[in-house]
C-alpha cells in the first residue's frame, strides 16, 4: 500500500513523521539515481535493438527511451505518490500539436511520461542541458534549448516536428511557480501553433508541489494529478494579436480546471 494512503491526512507533509519524510527520500532519490546510472549504461543496448532491428531513428528511440524511463521512475515513487489520469481521451492527441502545462516543480516534466504518447520534443530552458546524466539524452531526442536557440532555430525544429507528426512540449510560464498560481505565460507555444496551425493540448497538473515544490530540498508524499483538456485550434482567434487572445484564453481554461483540481 503506497505510504500516502496510510498517511492521506498528512500528505502535505506538514504533519508527517521525521522518519516517514527520512524512508521517503532515502528511497526515493537512491531509486531514482540509481535507475539513472543503470538506464545510462542499457540505453546502448536499446539503441542497437531499436535502430537497426524495429528501424527507429535515433531521434525516436531515444525519445521512446526517455518515455520508458519516466514509467520506471513513476514506478519507484508510486511507494509514496499517487498518480491519478483524469480525462485521457484518445482523440486529444489525434493530430499534432503543441502540449503546454503548469509547472510547479522540477518533477513536473518526469510526469509527462503519464501522456498517451511518447514522441515529443520538450523545449526547455538551458539549465538542464548542463546536467551530464541528461544532457546528452536530450540532444539526441532533438530538444529546444529555449533560452539559447534563436527564433528562427526554435520555429524551424517546431516545423519538423509537426511534419513528422510529432509533439512539442513547452512550459509556458518558463519558470516553476512558488505559491501554485500559475504566473505569466510567454507567447512562444502560441506564436508556434498559429504558425504552423496545430492545435494546443493544455494539460493541467497538481500535485507535483507537494512532492517536491520550488526552494524545498526534500520529497514528501503526494498525489499527482495530470488532467488532459480538449485541444485549442488558433484560427478561433483573428487579429493582429491573436496570439495574445490564443494565450489568454488557454490560460484562463487552465486556471479554472487546475482551481478544480486543488479544491478536490
Amino acid at each position: 500500500m503506497p505510504i500516502q494512503n496510510v498517511f492521506e491526512h498528512k500528505i502535505t507533509g506538514k504533519y508527517a513523521k521525521i522518519p516517514i519524510l527520512v524512508f521517503i527520500n532515502i528511497f526515493g532519490l537512491s531509486g531514482l539515481i540509481l535507475w539513472t546510472l543503470t538506464g545510462f549504461l542499457l540505453f546502448p543496448i536499446g539503441l542497437v535493438y531499436m535502430k537497426f532491428i524495429q528501424g527507429y531513428s535515433v531521434l525516436l528511440l531515444t525519445r521512446k527511451c526517455i518515455w520508458i524511463y519516466g514509467r520506471v521512475w513513476q514506478f519507484i515513487f508510486s511507494a509514496f505518490v499517487v498518480f491519478q489520469k483524469i480525462d485521457f481521451d484518445p482523440y486529444k492527441f489525434s493530430h499534432p500539436g503543441i502540449i503546454v502545462a503548469n509547472h510547479r516543480s522540477f518533477f513536473d516534466t518526469y510526469c509527462m511520461n503519464m501522456l498517451p504518447v511518447y514522441d515529443i520534443c520538450f523545449g526547455v530552458r538551458a539549465w538542464p542541458f548542463k546536467m551530464i546524466f541528461y544532457r546528452l539524452f536530450m540532444e539526441l531526442a532533438g530538444y529546444i534549448n529555449i533560452e539559447k536557440f534563436p527564433w528562427r532555430t526554435i520555429s524551424r525544429i517546431a516545423k519538423k516536428n509537426f511534419a513528422d507528426k510529432s509533439y512539442v512540449m513547452i512550459f509556458p510560464e518558463g519558470h516553476r511557480s512558488r505559491n501554485k498560481a500559475m504566473t505569466k505565460f510567454y507567447s512562444g507555444a502560441f506564436k508556434l501553433s498559429i504558425e504552423n496551425n496545430v492545435p494546443l493540448i493544455p494539460v493541467c497538473l497538481t500535485g507535483t508541489e507537494k512532492l517536491l515544490p520550488a526552494g524545498r530540498m526534500f520529497l514528501a508524499p503526494a498525489k499527482i494529478k495530470m488532467k488532459i483538456l480538449d485541444p485549442v485550434w488558433p484560427d478561433q482567434f483573428q487579429g493582429v494579436a491573436r496570439h495574445i487572445l490564443l494565450k489568454k484564453h488557454v490560460k484562463n481554461l487552465m486556471d479554472a480546471h487546475i482551481r478544480e483540481m486543488d479544491a478536490e
